[in-house]
């Protein structure tokens, strides 16, 4: 018999698939200095909700060094995940740059990213991509978080989604947002920017650096740096995400990168940098 097609959300490292599947062994991880809901949800491929229900825990007041139970399966928490259901209000986000292909091994990979053309920064960005057939009927649908935690105004979040096994009547894919909340960046980001970048191509890849500065008057914590590349037309063709520091990176204190991504296609026409980064605790 052929397994059912799965779908894992694929990061830049492109680790190992993670299939959600029950197991009497309860998964743990140990929070790490910068660590989110958001991102160790990201991390393991589950719910927000279900990870924070399962654990009881306030989002605001992770700790290092604090175990969580990781929740393995379908609705571990027993209750149907608020991560998957829309924004009370919505918000005004763009879906753009899409690039839908085969792969050479013949998975189907969906990237694109996200724009916040409104005046606040919006943050748990959640997404959601449907596979149909000729027909129209939903053969598997995919929610899935953008790169960044937050997407400043008039900026971008990339995303990547990677079906390892796509249904074989698939004809043709609907993306659509599920959330995206306002935000207060001062909260919770240090205002960390990127002050230069140089780009070139570097044999099969695209070679991207330059520095970031903390331009805070506070310690920044961990530091995201994105790099995302676009065909002619627009579409994404590419991004990788790294930590460049877990911090503190003092005011005014610069910190270089140096990142070679590959593209589905060889053809980069531009390219974007943008970088997150906490506060220190």
């Amino acid at each position: 018999m052929t397994p059912p097609a799965t779908a894992t959300l694929a990061p830049a490292t492109l680790p190992p698939v993670r299939e959600a599947t029950p197991s009497p062994t309860p998964v743990t991880y140990v929070v790490q200095s910068g660590d989110t809901p958001i991102l160790i949800a990201n991390k393991f491929g589950v719910s927000v909700a279900d990870l924070i229900a399962i654990n009881n825990i306030d989002p605001a007041a992770l700790q290092i060094g604090q175990t969580l139970i990781i929740p393995i399966g379908p609705s571990a928490s027993g209750a149907q995940s608020s991560a998957l259901m829309p924004s009370p209000t919505p918000t005004p986000l763009e879906i753009r740059g899409l690039n839908v292909y085969r792969t050479p091994m013949g998975s189907l990979e969906a990237l694109g990213e996200v724009f916040n053309p409104g005046p606040d920064a919006i943050g748990n960005v959640q997404l959601e991509i449907s596979l149909l057939d000729e027909a129209g009927q939903i053969l598997l649908t995919v929610p899935f978080f953008v790169a960044q935690e937050m997407v400043r105004p008039n900026a971008t979040s990339p995303f990547r989604v990677l079906f390892t096994d796509p249904p074989a009547a698939y004809n043709r894919y609907t993306i659509v947002p599920l959330r995206g909340e306002v935000i207060d960046p001062a909260a919770r980001y240090a205002n960390v920017t990127v002050t230069q970048s140089e780009g070139a191509p570097s044999g099969s890849q695209f070679r991207v650096y330059g520095e970031v500065a903390n331009s805070d008057t506070v310690n920044a914590g961990r530091v995201l740096l994105v790099v995302t590349t676009y065909d002619p037309d627009g579409r994404v063709i590419g991004y990788r995400q790294t930590v460049l520091s877990e911090g503190p990176v003092a005011p005014n204190q610069t910190l270089a990168f140096d990142i070679s991504l590959a593209s589905s296609s060889p053809n980069v026409a531009r390219y974007a940098v943008s970088v997150e980064a906490l506060k220190a605790q």
